[in-house]
C-alpha cells in the first residue's frame, strides 16, 4: 500500500477520534482542542463530506446544529463551544470568520447530502449569520472590516479589510444565492453583492500590473467613484507595482505585504483570481519557497521584531517567533487547500508533488507516525502543535479528492 493510501486510512481514523456527540472535536489529542471551533468544523466538512462516511456526514451536521443553537440574537456565531459541555467558550475573541465557515458549511452539506429539511430549518440562522456580516462592514463600501487578530490569524497582525476575510465573503455570498435558490427563493442580492465584494478585491489587493499613467488615473477615479478610502496606499505605488500577489490587508494608508497562502489560494480556487493571476501567484509560491520543506507557509516572509507590523504578543507561549504559528510556520491543512488550489489550474505535477509533501508532513509526529500534527516550523519542517488534529486529517483527504477527481469539491458552487 503506498503513501497516500496509507494516509487515507489514517486520516480517516483521526477524523473518527473526533467525532462527539456535539460534533468533531477540533483535535483527539487529550490536551489538544475538544471544542467544535467554527471555522476548524467547516474546514473539516470539507473533507469529510467527501469521504461518503455516514458516521462523518452525520458529525458535521451535529456541528452546525451545535454551533446554530448558540447563535446569539445578533446572528454572530461564536468561535467555539466545548463538546464536554456544551458550554460557549470565552477564552478566546470572537472571529469573523467563524460566520463565514458556519454558512459555507451549511452550503456544502446541502451540495453533498440533499438534505432541504434540514437546509430549510437553518435558513433562518444563515440570513441572521449574513446580516451581521454586513454589520461588519462599518463605512458602507462592501468589504468586511476586521479587527486585528480577528480571524484564524489570530496571533498575527493583519486588519480593516483582510484578504482571507473577504475571499470568504464572496464565497459565502455565493454560497447564500444558491442555497436560496435551492430553496426557492431569490438569490440574487446575495449574487450581486458577492460580484461587487469581488471587484472591489482585485482593484484594492492586487497591484501587480504594468504602469501606465492614464489606466492608474482612471483606477484612482473608479476607487474613489466606489468610495474605497484606499486609493491614498496609491501613494505608494512604487512599493507596490511589483507584487505578485494579492495584498494580505489594506487599511487607511497602509497595507501588508508579506504572502498570505490561504487568501490567496482560496481567490484561485474560487475563480477571483483569474488565469494569469493564478500563474503569478502559484509561480512566486514555489520560487520564495512558501511550500518548502512543507506545505504551506501561512504567511511569508516572516514578521522579525523591529518591524512595522512586529506585535509583542507575538511572543505569547513562545508561538509567533519568526517561522513559527501564522508568522511564518506551515500548516498542513493549508498545505489542502493548496494542493486544490495548484490542480485547479492545471499545475498538475506540482499538485502530486505537493500532494507528496503533504503526506509526508502529516505522516510526521512528535508522539508516533501519522500525527497530522496542527502546524510544523517553516525551516526545519518539524512539528510543533498539537496532533490529531480534525482539519489537518479532513484537508488530507479533501487534497486526495482534488488530485485524484480534478475538483475542487464544492468551490464549482462558489464561483
Amino acid at each position: 500500500m503506498g503513501i497516500f493510501e496509507v494516509g487515507r486510512e489514517r486520516a480517516l481514523e483521526v477524523l473518527h477520534r473526533c467525532v462527539a456527540p456535539l460534533g468533531f472535536k477540533a483535535s483527539a489529542f487529550e490536551g489538544g482542542y475538544p471544542q467544535v471551533w467554527a471555522r476548524d468544523a467547516g474546514i473539516t466538512a470539507l473533507g469529510a463530506l467527501t469521504t461518503g462516511d455516514p458516521e462523518l456526514i452525520a458529525c458535521t451536521k451535529a456541528s452546525l446544529e451545535t454551533l446554530g443553537a448558540a447563535q446569539t440574537e445578533l446572528g454572530m456565531i461564536h468561535l467555539n463551544v466545548d463538546t464536554r459541555t456544551g458550554d460557549v467558550t470565552t477564552e478566546n475573541a470572537g472571529a469573523v470568520d467563524a460566520n463565514l465557515w458556519f454558512i459555507l458549511a451549511h452550503d456544502a452539506y446541502r451540495q453533498a447530502t440533499g438534505d432541504f429539511d434540514f437546509a430549510r430549518a437553518s435558513w433562518p440562522r444563515l440570513q441572521r449569520a449574513a446580516l451581521w456580516l454586513r454589520y461588519q462592514d462599518m463605512n458602507a463600501c462592501g468589504l468586511l472590516e476586521v479587527p486585528e487578530a480577528g480571524d484564524w490569524a489570530d496571533l498575527y497582525s493583519v486588519r480593516y479589510n483582510v484578504l482571507y476575510d473577504n475571499v470568504l465573503y464572496v464565497a459565502a455570498l455565493r454560497a447564500l444565492a444558491s442555497f436560496a435558490r435551492a430553496l426557492g427563493e431569490d438569490g440574487d442580492a446575495f449574487a450581486l453583492a458577492a460580484t461587487d465584494v469581488a471587484t472591489k478585491i482585485d482593484l484594492v489587493m492586487w497591484l501587480d500590473r504594468p504602469w501606465d499613467g492614464h489606466a492608474f488615473g482612471a483606477q484612482l477615479e473608479r476607487l474613489k467613484a466606489l468610495r474605497l478610502e484606499w486609493f491614498l496606499l496609491y501613494q505608494n505605488t512604487a512599493t507596490l507595482t511589483e507584487m505578485p500577489y494579492y495584498l494580505p490587508w489594506t487599511g487607511f494608508r497602509e497595507f501588508g505585504n508579506t504572502f498570505d497562502a490561504f487568501g490567496n489560494c482560496l481567490a484561485i480556487l474560487l475563480g477571483i483570481a483569474d488565469e494569469t493571476k493564478r500563474e503569478r501567484i502559484l509561480t512566486h509560491a514555489h520560487a520564495v519557497g512558501a511550500d518548502a520543506p512543507r506545505p504551506i507557509k501561512a504567511f511569508y516572509p516572516p514578521i522579525y521584531p523591529g518591524d512595522r507590523d512586529w506585535r509583542e504578543y507575538f511572543r505569547s507561549r513562545n508561538l509567533n517567533l519568526p517561522f513559527q504559528y501564522h508568522n511564518g510556520g506551515s500548516w498542513p491543512f493549508l498545505g489542502g487547500f493548496y494542493v486544490a488550489a495548484l490542480r485547479f489550474a492545471g499545475w498538475n505535477a506540482r499538485a502530486e508533488a505537493q500532494l507528496d509533501a503533504l503526506a509526508e508532513s502529516n505522516h510526521l509526529g512528535k508522539h508516533g507516525e501519522w500525527e497530522f500534527n496542527e502546524w510544523h516550523h517553516g525551516l526545519s519542517g518539524r512539528p510543533m502543535g498539537h496532533p490529531q488534529q480534525a482539519w489537518s486529517a479532513a484537508m488530507y483527504l479533501y487534497a486526495l479528492d482534488a488530485v485524484e477527481t480534478g475538483e475542487a469539491r464544492f468551490f464549482e458552487g462558489w464561483r
